[in-house]
């Protein structure tokens, strides 16, 4: 297979543009396959788990290809929805052009600017598909200047619609100047209809003029006579869109098979193949750069972009190539784990099945199995001749739930089977509380989370409850106390136990954590008991009196004390330190402490009052705002308590255009409102032990 030939690109959109109809209505009028699942029965060979059947939307990037025009095409159907934003970034990642999907009713939302990011991040030549024009308010003008207006890029028209909404019937193709009817997805070629020659007139000019400016000969050409042929224009049209001057739109309707073929055309004749875009890019990564060229002679080199373990044929790498020829089996080498893979097996995804392949070249898109260290986003490639892809950011994760193993066993196979999604998807954040022993979960959003539970139970039997994590309140003391004294004393008959302590305590600095000073003076204690009694300080600190969290910013002096030559043990301090802790910090005003989180969020100019009043009744302060790129940064202090959700209000509030980064500031005193509802719900925990 010709590299030359080879187109590959991701598709990309909001939920609900039709994505995955589109991407099957390519393979159905290829010949690849023989129905249209999501038109006919809401099915997908596309659909690659249980979880997006059940929800009717894309979860994981579904890989396929297809002929056309003696040119092989893969493609990558991605996500709409934000939860599942990383499995799109990753895609788009491997891409070497993006399809822009567009909803003629409903062009631009929230999750079509955040995608479409991903294109300008990794400079992606880009088409869009005006889709769904057979629906009612649809219109493809509109859509047009929406996608102007709201990505700020310019749209040049290839196709133009004939009829509206239920008369939507075929298109006309601007650069051919032919205008079509389409029966049963088969083009019949007709007459362009008075009633749009004006506007398609137009257009066309407006075509021309794009094509021309790509190009100084075809401008010169163009100012001159006035006129390009049809070769000139597709050269001057495919310069434009490889320098990312300008997006094609063409349209149709994916459920009734209209426009398909011509944006199938637009696809091979007009987006670059790997050569053409490495050739104009003209970049090279660490390495020697002989080893970048996208060619079959050069060392072979591949980015993992996706891990999908199957339960029958193990972990499955998705890669795409990026240069030199890949053999059906062979050894490869990881420079991120510092590795060699040996491979066997080579295939091509197709949906949800993989065929077997003998090779891959440069732009294809195959599968390995079996590797046994490789990652998603790490490199393959010839052991003599070293090279690295860096792996993107991904976005980060904003909303964390409690995982609660349902029965023993569940707990038993949960910490392996959270690795393997995990694997799967390294968007997934999973850690454990070492204070409150809890399994934490954090994800893109609710249904990210959801999706995963789900998977959990349906792919590795493990079956969990959720819960919001328990907050880390910690308590501490506001004034000092001196002269605390404590005397363990216990006589059982035969050996004893006597310990007698004396402390002052102390308020520390906040954040200043636990200091222990012995000042001690003559032998009332002999010193090899001082580490017996820091260690009961300590344990008694674990549990404070108010709610029993931990203390906090408390100074220790152990300054004195009495001893029995033969009752005094190392147990017998301890016990005494404790109690002498425990004693005396109730007499220096224990309070509550609340942890506040540094929050940085993202919002538009037009929602900013209402976040900054939202914070404001989460009883946060707001340290600052910045303008950034029309819209604006809002530094924040909010305690943990209020925000736990907060990427889903965030998202209510701003219609999802919102983003944030949280961490951990500092510790504050509770309100006593608020304490006391915390320490009401810590006796009732207790009690009900």
């Amino acid at each position: 297979m010709e590299t030359a030939k080879i187109r590959n690109f991701v598709f990309l959109s909001q939920s609900g543009a039709g994505k995955t109809s589109l991407a099957e209505a390519m393979l159905f009028l290829s010949g690849k396959t023989k129905k249209l699942g999501r038109v006919d029965d809401g099915s997908s060979i596309l659909d690659f788990e249980p979880e997006e059947e059940k929800r009717k939307i894309t979860i994981s990037t579904a890989c396929h290809h297809f002929s056309w025009k003696k040119h092989e095409v893969f493609f990558l159907d991605t996500p709409g929805d934000d939860n599942f934003n990383a499995e799109a970034k990753l895609a788009t990642w491997a891409a070497d052009n993006a399809l822009l999907v567009v909803e003629a009713t409903s062009p631009v939302k929230v999750q079509t600017e955040k995608v479409f990011a991903f294109v300008k991040e990794f400079g992606l030549p880009c088409a869009a598909f005006v889709n769904k024009l057979d629906r009612e308010h649809a219109d493809f003008d509109n859509a047009c200047a929406a996608l102007e207006e709201r990505l700020g890029i310019r749209p040049v028209p290839v196709a133009y619609p004939i009829g509206k909404e239920e008369n939507f019937r075929g298109v006309v193709d601007l650069i051919a100047m032919k205008a079509f009817e389409f029966e049963d997805g088969k083009p019949k070629s007709i007459d362009i209809p008075d009633d749009i020659a004006e506007r398609v007139e137009e257009l066309r000019a407006n075509l021309i003029e794009f094509a021309a400016e790509s190009d100084d000969e075809l401008l010169e050409k163009f100012l001159e006579e006035g006129e390009l042929t049809e070769e000139e224009i597709v050269r001057g049209l495919k310069r434009g869109i490889l320098e990312g001057r300008f997006v094609p739109v063409s349209c149709g309707s994916a459920a009734k098979l209209i426009g398909i073929q011509p944006l199938m055309d637009l696809i091979v004749n007009f987006l670059p193949s790997p050569l053409e875009r490495a050739a104009w890019e003209g970049e090279t990564p660490s390495g020697d750069p002989e080893e970048r060229e996208p060619s079959p002679e050069s060392p072979v080199s591949l980015i993992v972009f996706k891990t999908f373990m199957d339960p029958y044929a193990g972990r499955l790498s998705f890669c795409r190539v990026v240069s030199g020829t890949l053999p059906e089996e062979g050894l490869l080498f990881n420079p991120i784990r510092d590795v060699k893979e040996k491979y066997a097996n080579l295939g091509i995804p197709e949906g949800k099945e993989i065929s077997s392949c003998a090779k891959a070249v440069p732009g294809m898109i195959c599968v390995i199995p079996k590797l046994s260290e490789t990652k998603t986003g790490d490199t393959l490639c010839d052991p003599d001749a070293p090279i690295i892809f860096p792996m993107p950011t991904l976005p980060h994760a904003v909303l964390t739930y409690a995982l609660h193993p349902k029965t023993r066993a569940d707990e038993e196979k949960i910490g392996a089977a959270l690795a393997k999604l995990q694997e799967e998807d390294p968007s997934l954040v999973i850690t454990r509380d070492e204070e409150s022993r809890e399994i934490l979960l954090s994800g893109l959003g609710q249904i990210h989370i959801e999706a995963t539970i789900d998977k959990l139970s349906r792919k590795y039997g493990v079956n969990v409850e959720l819960s919001l994590p328990k907050i880390p309140y910690r308590e501490t003391i506001k004034k000092p106390k001196e002269g605390v004294i404590y005397r363990h004393k216990k006589q059982t008959g035969g050996r004893g136990q006597f310990a007698e302590v004396h402390f002052h305590i102390y308020p520390l600095p906040r954040g200043q954590g636990f200091e222990f000073v012995e000042t001690l003076v003559g032998m009332n204690v002999p010193r090899n008991f001082v580490p017996a009694v820091e260690k009961g300080v300590r344990q008694a600190l674990e549990k404070g009196p108010l709610a029993g969290y931990p203390v906090v910013d408390v100074k220790v002096q152990f300054y004195d004390g009495k001893s029995h030559e033969v009752d005094s043990s190392d147990m017998a301090f301890m016990i005494a330190a404790s109690q002498c802790f425990k004693k005396g910090i109730q007499e220096c005003q224990p309070v509550l402490l609340e942890p506040i989180m540094e929050l940085e969020i993202e919002v538009p100019d037009e929602v900013m009052g209402d976040v900054i009043g939202d914070i404001n009744a989460r009883r946060g302060r707001v340290l600052g705002m910045e303008p950034k790129d029309g819209k604006q940064i809002i530094k924040a202090q909010v305690p943990l308590a209020e925000v736990q959700r907060y990427a889903l209000d965030l998202n209510a509030i701003t219609g999802g255009r919102g983003t944030f980064r949280m961490k951990f500031s500092h510790y504050e005193e509770a309100p006593p409102q608020v304490a006391e509802k915390i320490i009401a719900q810590a006796k009732e925990a207790e009690e009900a032990k």
